[in-house]
C-alpha cells in the first residue's frame, strides 16, 4: 500500500492499492468515500474487504470524511464538499461510499442521477429517505438485527416483551431508534422504549436504571462509538457488577458489555460493494445490477456475563451461538480517539 503524503488522514487522506497492469495500460481509478476514520472497527473491517475485493482491478484512492467528530449541519455539509473536492481531482472510473454521511453529503448533494457511478454500502435500515436508488447507483443496504433479537429472546422467554433500547446520538443512532420503533409498533410492544445517552457517565447511569426497572425485561445496547471517552476495561468490570438481566448487542465491540449478541458482518457490505464495482468496470450497465440488503449475521455469547443473569439462558440456545473472545487490544473507538 503506498500512502500519499498529507498532514493527518482528516485532511483529504489518500490510501492506494495498485493492481497489477501489463504493458503500458494506465489502471483505472477507483475512488472510496468513507464516513469515518480510521479506527473504528466496521469501517476498517468493510474497507479491507472491499480493497482485497478490487485487488488487482483498479487503484484505490480513499478519502476519510471523519463524521463522527462533526454534529452540525453545516460541518457535514462541508466534509461533504470536501470530499467532492477530492472526487473532482482524482476523476475516478466510479466511486464507492460507505455508510450515512458519505450518502447524504456527497452522493445525494453532489452526485444524484449523475453520470458519474456510485456504488453505496453500510445505509442503515433503508435508503429511502435519500430518495435511493438514482440513475446512477447500486448498492448494499445494512438491515438492523432487532427483529433477528427478538425472536430469540421472546422464544427463550415466553410472556416477556418489554425491550429497552440503549444506544447514543448522531446519524446512525437516530436510523436505528426509528428502526426500533418500526418493529416495535409492528409487533405490538407497547412498552417499549429508546434511549440516548449523551456521554459515558449518562450511559451507565441508564444502564443501570434499566436493570433496576421491573417493568424492563431486556436490553438492546446500541453503539458507542459517539462519546468523546470510553474506558473500556473499567466498564468491562463495571458491568458484570450490573448486569441481571439479558443484554443484547448488535455490533460485535458491544460484545464485551452484552450477554449475547446478533451482529452484522461488515465484511459482507465490503465484498459486495467490491464484486459490483468489478462488474461496473467490465461495462455492465448498473442499472443492472440491484439493490440487495445485507444477508450475513453471526450470533455470540458472552459466558462471562451470561453468569450473572438472574434468570440463566437455556442450554439448547447457547449451543447455537459462538463464544465471544474479547479482543486482545482496545479498538480505537473506545480509547476515545476516533468517536
Amino acid at each position: 500500500m503506498l500512502v500519499a503524503p498529507s498532514s493527518s488522514w482528516s485532511d483529504a487522506s489518500i490510501a492506494s492499492d495498485l493492481p497489477q497492469r501489463a504493458g503500458n495500460e494506465a489502471p483505472k481509478i477507483c475512488a472510496y468515500i468513507a464516513s469515518y476514520a480510521p479506527g473504528y472497527e466496521w469501517q476498517d473491517r468493510l474497507e479491507k474487504s472491499l480493497k482485497k475485493t478490487l485487488k488487482n482491478h483498479c487503484t484505490i484512492k480513499t478519502h476519510y470524511m471523519n463524521s463522527k467528530k462533526l454534529s452540525s449541519f453545516e460541518q457535514l455539509k462541508a466534509a461533504g464538499d470536501k470530499a467532492k473536492d477530492f472526487i473532482e481531482n482524482i476523476n475516478p472510473s466510479l466511486v464507492i461510499v460507505s455508510d450515512d454521511n458519505a450518502v447524504q453529503y456527497v452522493l445525494k448533494e453532489h452526485y444524484r442521477n449523475s453520470t458519474t457511478s456510485f456504488v453505496f454500502c453500510g445505509v442503515n435500515n433503508s435508503g429511502g429517505n435519500y430518495g435511493l436508488p438514482y440513475r446512477n447507483t447500486t448498492g448494499m443496504i445494512e438491515t438492523s438485527p432487532f427483529r433477528n433479537l427478538f425472536q430469540i429472546l421472546f422464544r427463550e422467554y415466553p410472556g416477556k416483551s418489554h425491550i429497552a433500547y440503549l444506544t447514543t446520538t448522531g446519524t446512525t443512532a437516530a436510523k436505528n431508534i426509528l428502526e426500533f420503533h418500526n418493529i416495535v409498533k409492528e409487533l405490538q410492544l407497547p412498552k417499549s422504549s429508546a434511549y440516548r445517552a449523551q456521554s459515558e457517565e449518562d450511559w451507565k447511569q441508564i444502564f443501570t436504571k434499566l436493570q433496576n426497572d421491573p417493568t424492563v425485561d431486556f436490553i438492546i445496547l446500541g453503539n458507542n462509538a459517539a462519546f468523546p471517552q470510553w474506558n473500556r476495561k473499567e466498564n468491562i468490570e463495571w458491568v458484570k457488577t450490573h448486569t441481571r438481566k439479558v443484554t443484547a448487542a448488535t455490533q460485535k465491540w458491544m460484545m464485551d458489555y452484552a450477554t449475547i449478541g446478533y451482529t452484522k458482518v461488515p465484511e459482507e457490505q465490503g465484498e459486495w460493494a467490491g464484486l459490483a464495482a468489478v462488474e461496473i468496470l467490465k461495462g455492465v450497465p448498473i442499472q443492472y445490477l440491484s439493490v440487495v440488503p445485507n444477508q450475513e449475521f453471526t450470533f455470540w455469547k458472552n459466558e462471562s456475563l451470561i453468569q450473572e443473569l438472574d434468570s440463566p439462558l437455556s442450554e439448547s440456545l447457547l449451543k447455537q451461538a459462538r463464544s465471544f473472545q474479547p479482543p486482545s487490544s482496545v479498538p480505537q473507538e473506545e480509547k476515545g480517539l476516533h468517536p
